[in-house]
């Protein structure tokens, strides 16, 4: 919907010129040449923004602003003077003015402002609209990609979503592989059916197993009634198994039984339960070294890789960075029970320019952050989080050019470590990996 811009200006030609400069911009244009004419029309008609004159017959542009911001403190209002004092422009900032122009008319400058204007409208449009989608849909709108990488990883989704093949899914720490792993079982004839995650890295290999395969009673101490393990509850759906390289070789070999006979053995149970499931895992590793390093098993990971899909990280994506954040300021704008906010224009410089190492789960916890903070009428570079608004550093390696990636990777995370006092779940957010990845690579650093 093209937005209403009123115009309020008692020279016939300079509001011809105005007009037209704010329709080439992609205004809506309606001229008033006095005040009162003008304020009749925001009462009656509610324009969606306001360009006045500061003198004007009747009633000046002052007042104006002033019932335009009572009407609607939200409405858009900018200025034209030729009489600009320090008080009456202080007085302006004041109520609310959006911008000043200065007559003699500068006709770059005036369409550089509507332009600012415009822009400003059109995100906002784009909001209320991802505003309406999170409210129908689960969150895969967020997949919606403009760059040839994500392209590619969605159309490679699309086609393997109607069958009942494996999938696997490699990329690093929060690049959405759960997202996506939802959005193939939306696609699917099984979208109907439940759909389930473990996060294989999260939980003690002992309490994996009985998780993913369940128990009978009396299995173990404290096993007083059977459970069905996630296995047996996603049938005829979909069963997303995140880490799985952070599974043990005994659960890998149940594992692999599982996928060669589709029946399930629950633990201390004798009797096989048959059943029909869609298997997608993730990996945040290559599964190809796990394999060479022998911490998986190679005949898994030739049933599970039958269709391995790459999730590009945030910083192959840039072209996705400004609708991805668009869509998840309306998602948890939503959630919180307030309009999405705009982003200023160097807020929305700064965060297409960042690097996100954390990928989209940091950019997602930056923006919920950002939204509580707000206390404008849009998000700006003091809600974002200091290492946003610093410049970057320019990398230095202190270990020198002769170190291996591994002896870098182990001192950086001892380096974070002491940072954090020992705590390890802090370090992991700091270095955006999870708790259960670090614990497995402080592991790897002890041998």
């Amino acid at each position: 919907m093209t937005p209403t811009l009123l115009i309020a200006e008692d020279d016939a030609t300079l509001a011809r010129l105005a007009a037209r400069v704010a329709e080439e911009t992609g205004f809506d244009v309606v001229v008033r040449h006095d005040g009162n004419a003008a304020r009749g029309m925001l009462e009656t008609d509610a324009p969606d923004a306001l360009l006045t004159d500061l003198r004007l017959p009747e009633c000046d542009g002052l007042d104006l602003l002033r019932v335009s911001k009572t009407l609607d403190p939200q409405r858009p209002v900018l200025l034209m003077t030729g009489y600009a004092t320090p008080m009456n422009a202080i007085e302006a900032f004041r109520l609310g003015v959006s911008d000043i122009l200065l007559k003699p008319f500068d006709l770059d400058v005036a369409r550089a402002a509507l332009v600012r204007l415009k822009t400003a409208f059109d995100q906002k449009a784009r909001l209320l609209q991802l505003t309406e989608q999170v409210a129908r849909s689960q969150g895969t709108a967020c997949l919606a990609a403009q760059s040839p990488a994500m392209q590619g990883t969605l159309e490679l989704a699309a086609q393997v979503a109607g069958s009942p093949l494996p999938v696997l899914l490699e990329g690093e720490t929060g690049v959405g592989k759960g997202v996506l792993a939802r959005h193939i079982h939306a696609l699917s004839p099984r979208a109907g059916g439940p759909f389930f995650t473990l996060h294989c890295g999260a939980l003690p290999q002992t309490l994996l197993e009985s998780e993913l395969f369940g128990y009978e009673k009396g299995a173990f101490s404290g096993a007083t009634a059977r459970k069905p393990g996630l296995l047996e509850l996603a049938a005829g759906g979909t069963l997303f198994l995140d880490e799985i390289n952070s599974t043990s070789l005994d659960a890998q070999t149940r594992l692999l039984q599982f996928i060669q006979d589709k029946q399930v053995f629950r633990i201390g149970g004798v009797k096989p339960v048959k059943v029909d499931v869609r298997l997608i895992f993730a990996a945040n590793e290559a599964l190809k070294d796990c394999v060479r390093e022998g911490r998986f098993r190679e005949d898994l990971y030739y049933r599970i890789a039958v269709f391995p899909i790459t999730v590009p990280p945030l910083r192959e994506r840039r072209d996705d960075l400004a609708v991805l954040a668009e869509f998840l300021i309306a998602k948890h704008a939503a959630e919180m029970g307030r309009p999405p906010l705009p982003l200023a224009a160097d807020a929305r410089a700064r965060i297409l320019a960042y690097a996100w190492p954390g990928n989209v789960r940091e950019l997602e916890n930056t923006l919920q952050r950002a939204l509580v903070l707000a206390r404008n009428e849009h998000i700006g570079m003091a809600d974002l989080p200091q290492e946003l608004r610093d410049p970057p550093a320019a990398p230095t390696c202190p270990w020198g050019e002769a170190a291996t990636l591994g002896e870098v990777e182990s001192a950086w995370i001892k380096r974070v470590l002491a940072r954090c006092d020992g705590n390890r779940t802090q370090a992991a957010k700091i270095l955006g990996i999870d708790p259960s990845t670090l614990w497995r690579k402080l592991k790897e650093a002890e041998r």
